[in-house]
């Protein structure tokens, strides 16, 4: 098979794999399993695309580079989150799927309106933190919208969840992100200090994960 015909393939796998998410919504993609095979595949292309987009920066003008990279990276963390939405469906990886998007919105509204308002002048911080809430405003709605999508990915025969509950599992997945963005030791140490609830919690998504084909 050719490069370029090995490519298509590829591509054509990655399209199946997140196209259906953005045209049909998260719950109804994660309704479509994936096989192993083609989630190998379509993380593959995430991965080359994500390395295209860097090296693509490098060649925008100095000040653009930051932003650019911004957008490529975010625009991976989207990709990722969404195939393991596709291939793990879960109340979960809907949240983590729609937070990726949230976050890469907050990020580009926050380096905007540091870019806008720079100045030191009173005028200009009391400008700069209104932009700042607005983004932020913006992205605890995101958030909430998060959480109502989540919870259309629940078992409908699970009995709806409190306040309290909820707010648990997130501080549980915040402790457990922070751990997943650490490498090597680092993030043996992160997970070995975790509580055992957030132990288990990891524990029970890297099995599930795996028990798919």
């Amino acid at each position: 098979m050719s490069i370029a015909v090995h490519d298509a393939a590829r591509n054509r796998l990655l399209a199946v794999a997140l196209g259906a998410a953005c045209s049909m919504g998260l719950v109804h993609a994660a309704e479509q399993r994936m096989s192993r095979e083609a989630y190998a595949a379509a993380k593959d292309v995430v991965a080359e695309r994500h390395s295209k987009a860097l090296a693509h920066c490098k060649t925008v003008d100095g000040g653009a580079q930051s932003r650019c990279r911004m957008q490529a990276d975010g625009r991976e963390k989207i990709d990722l989150a969404t195939l393991e939405l596709r291939w793990h469906p879960s109340a979960n990886n809907s949240f983590k799927a729609s937070m990726a998007e949230v976050d890469l919105a907050y990020a580009l509204a926050m380096d905007q309106c540091k870019k806008q308002h720079t100045g030191s002048d009173k005028e200009s911080k009391a400008a700069l933190k209104s932009c700042s809430d607005k983004a932020k405003g913006k992205r605890v709605a995101g958030e909430q919208a998060a959480h109502q999508q989540a919870a259309l990915q629940a078992s409908v025969g699970a009995p709806p969840k409190s306040e309290a509950e909820r707010q648990r599992e997130a501080d549980l997945d915040t402790a457990i992100r922070k751990c997943d963005s650490l490498l090597g030791d680092a993030n043996l140490q992160c997970m070995n200090a975790l509580s055992p609830q957030a132990r288990q919690r990891a524990a029970d998504r890297s099995s599930g994960a795996a028990r798919q084909d």
